[in-house]
């Protein structure tokens, strides 16, 4: 395969944490459990940790990892590896501590460990009664309450102009479940309970991505929660948050950590994500996703629409392609596919027909953040079954227009269809005049002649060696679906990822980042 990725230096980036480590790590030992924490911390590779319950253990837990130690009363704390520039803390000193972080060079960031309370006492049976939701959402409202006066607290401390542009990230204990896990398609996973939790709007609702949701947009609870390691009988939540806001940061990974090889020392999990520091450049930034949906149906054979939308939800896409959507056909309720994606993401919509299909047609579509100047279907040789490409003209908030060209081909083993079909959009992309974006299911592997074809010359989304596999989606062992773009000089790449998704399809999303060049 003949391209050229184009990758954005990724040379800088940085851990962060955050972790309630029980009443200072102390609880397994005044002198051992302290020491269990430095451990997991120095494997886990942090660079800047908030920590809560930090309890007269900080000091010396940042002395041991050769850290900045920024307190705030007894409770919240910042260890950073790199330099504290300033203050920058709000609210009450026993919930928020926040500092200005100095990054490698001259980056900056303001950083924040947050503890929020909660209205009952988690270890009294009943206080997540499923059968009284009033109760559940009253026992996390005090988290709201001060979350919102904290956040605005935040907003008026960074408003001065020599804040602009800084990335923030705001981490911690929030005591309170998150509104993109209590959803509809996953309520088998919560004791039959849908909750739109108040709380984790707040953040959310004023731009700042949940990472670790991001990175793992599927719901699992058991796999999602932070609370707690230590005590399987309790309920097991997803209470420990890292939220950033800024286009200078994209998250690279997320893992949870509540292990250790003797005890793990905290009944909360610890939660590690790792950013990428993206330098500002003169471009349009784009977040891209190709994804094959399979019209809804999950791998327990279960067709749900609304879990493919909650999926899509958490990955802040700009421009989507799907493969194997639906439109008005009976399997999948007669509904437009497409459109009802695009209505729920609050998305622009446009639908490619491969043929007729149980009193509907069946085919492809394309979401997009911003609008859809024009739609073409580009008619490609029926191979296995009939085939077209997706073209839609697209204008940017720039007023710059771009094509993004969406593409299934034959999925038969044989490729000489799916080289034909190859060779008939090929055509059609040398006849553009403007920049485009190229992405799909190729049915075919690196170093086929159908992605030789398609991708010479061109800027490759190219994915990380030791996680590139999207098919099939429980246990990922080929190549298929790909990201390129053109003319190679237009763009540039600043990361690439597949993601996981074990339920929602058969095949497993790609998530990229692309700047067009002015």
């Amino acid at each position: 395969m003949v391209c050229e990725s184009g990758l954005a230096d990724e040379s800088f980036s940085f851990r962060t944490m955050t972790w309630n480590i029980w009443h200072g790590g102390r609880e397994d030992g005044e002198k051992i459990g302290p020491k269990r924490v430095v451990e997991i911390i120095q494997q886990s590779k942090a660079d800047i940790v908030a920590m809560q319950e930090t309890y007269g253990s900080g000091e010396w837990i940042s002395k041991q990892l050769g850290f900045h130690f920024h307190p705030r009363g007894t409770n919240v704390s910042i260890h950073s590896r790199y330099p504290v520039l300033e203050d920058i803390s709000v609210f009450e000193k026993f919930k928020c501590v926040g500092a200005l972080l100095e990054l490698p060079g001259g980056r900056k960031i303001a950083f924040y460990s947050i503890w929020l309370p909660y209205n009952k006492e988690i270890w009294v049976e009943g206080t997540r009664n499923v059968n009284d939701l009033d109760a559940m959402k009253y026992a996390c409202d005090a988290s709201r309450d001060n979350l919102e006066k904290m956040w605005a607290l935040i907003q008026n401390r960074l408003s001065d102009s020599q804040y602009a542009g800084i990335p923030i990230v705001i981490a911690g204990d929030f005591n309170s479940m998150s509104h993109l896990d209590y959803l509809e398609s996953f309520r088998d996973q919560f004791d039959g309970v849908v909750i739109d939790w108040p709380t984790s709007h707040i953040l959310s609702d004023a731009g700042f991505q949940d990472a670790w949701r991001e990175n793992h947009p599927e719901v699992h609870r058991q796999k999602d929660r932070t609370w707690t390691p230590r005590f399987p009988k309790q309920q097991q939540d997803r209470i420990d948050f890292i939220y950033y806001r800024g286009s200078r940061l994209e998250t690279r990974d997320a893992v949870i950590i509540d292990k250790h090889d003797q005890k793990f020392p905290s009944d909360h999990a610890a939660l590690v994500t790792e950013f990428s520091w993206v330098d500002p450049t003169p471009s349009q930034s784009l977040r891209l996703v190709s994804y094959n949906i399979k019209h809804g149906l999950g791998n327990d054979g279960r067709l749900d629409l609304n879990r493919t939308a909650a999926l899509l939800n958490n990955l802040n896409a700009d421009l989507i392609g799907l493969q194997e959507v639906d439109n008005q056909v009976k399997r999948s309720g007669m509904i437009d596919q497409a459109q009802a994606l695009g209505k729920s993401l609050n998305m622009y919509s446009a639908f490619g027909s491969f043929m007729n299909y149980q009193g509907g047609k069946y085919g492809l579509g394309i979401l997009s953040k911003y609008p859809i100047v024009a739609a073409q279907e580009i008619k490609l040789p029926t191979g296995n079954e009939p085939r077209v490409a997706l073209a839609c003209k697209i204008q940017l908030p720039d007023q710059h227009e771009i094509m993004l060209v969406n593409l299934h081909f034959d999925w038969v083993e044989d490729d000489k269809f799916r080289f034909q079909q190859a060779k008939e959009l090929a055509k059609y992309l040398n006849s553009l005049t403007l920049p485009y974006i190229l992405m799909g299911d190729f049915n075919d592997q690196p170093e086929s002649r159908t992605l030789d074809l398609l991708s010479r010359g061109k800027l490759a989304a190219v994915k990380p060696k030791q996680d590139r596999f999207t098919f099939p989606s429980v246990t990922p062992a080929i190549e298929i679906d790909f990201i390129f773009a053109a003319p190679r000089d237009a763009w540039h790449l600043n990361f690439s990822r597949v993601l996981n998704g074990k339920l929602t399809s058969d095949h497993r999303p790609i998530l990229a980042g692309l700047g067009l060049k002015p």
